[in-house]
């Protein structure tokens, strides 16, 4: 089952043809079959505008990976997936989950009609997985859905995965304030897994030329912070070690056997937890 339908199926209103749409620039990226000719047009130019940026995506979902079965083998047994796109063919958050937790529950959001009915077909076998439709950036709301916590146990510990990137959402107050409100909102010993661009400081050129491209291709912006404007994040979470920094660097499954492009100084991630 694929998404890639002939294109004007949808409107521009649910699939916003013809501009690449990040979430099948990301499928693209994994080889996946849910994109049209103008999302790997624009990986090509991404590509060729910070060598690596392929490899850079590919990398930052394995850290998501690497995320979850480190969670899930820690006891974490509930995960809400925030603005979580197109299913991958394989390793979705509760397919990790649950191969390391049996007792794990997970939760995708979003807000795409399609990615909606989408997840819902692919997930109407598992009763430990669910798909809900709420704005990751407005967690009183989100979290206020009868439908969410007729799955999750709000008296404990759940692991919020904002692990897609953060570089899309520009306004720092808007997403500082929707951090805050998942920290203060759900149960002591919660998690926050977070990632986003970065402007390296040996190369702020590359930066700005992925965030021009970007938004020439697909129509809205990126924004690549500081580091320091990341950590800032975490503000009110214990960062876990190996703290925050190159999704490729944090417990890697092995040795990095080639150099990474120049692409691959962009994307940082880390995880933080909240006082039990």
């Amino acid at each position: 089952m694929t998404l890639a339908t002939p294109p004007g199926l949808f409107t521009a209103r649910t699939w916003r043809l013809p501009v690449a749409s990040p979430a099948r620039i990301h499928n693209a990226a994994h080889g996946g079959t849910d994109n049209y000719q103008l999302d790997r047009e624009a990986l090509a130019a991404l590509e060729q505008t910070a060598p690596g940026f392929t490899e850079l995506l590919r990398a930052t979902r394995a850290w998501h990976v690497r995320v979850v079965r480190h969670l899930a083998t820690s006891g974490i047994d509930q995960f809400l997936d925030l603005a979580a796109g197109l299913p991958h063919a394989r390793e979705n958050t509760h397919q990790i989950a649950q191969r390391h937790n049996r007792d794990a529950t997970v939760v995708y959001t979003n807000t795409h009609p399609l990615l909606l009915s989408y997840g819902r077909a692919l997930l109407e076998d598992n009763d430990a997985t669910h798909i809900v439709c709420g704005d990751h950036l407005d967690p009183h709301r989100l979290l206020d859905s009868e439908q969410l916590w007729s799955v999750l146990d709000p008296r404990r510990p759940v692991a919020v995965l904002m692990t897609r990137g953060v570089q899309h959402e520009l306004d720092d107050h808007r997403l500082g304030a929707a951090l805050a409100g998942y920290r203060t909102l759900l149960a002591p010993g919660s998690v926050l897994a977070l990632s986003g661009w970065v402007r390296p400081a040996q190369d702020r050129g590359v930066a700005r030329s992925v965030e021009q491209v970007w938004h020439a291709h697909a129509g809205r912006r990126v924004r690549c912070r500081t580091v320091s404007e990341l950590h800032r994040l975490f503000d009110g979470y214990d960062v876990l070690d190996p703290g925050l920094g190159p999704v490729q660097e944090w417990w890697p499954d092995g040795p990095q056997l080639r150099p990474g492009g120049v692409a691959m100084s962009l994307s940082h991630g880390g995880v933080g937890i909240t006082a039990a």
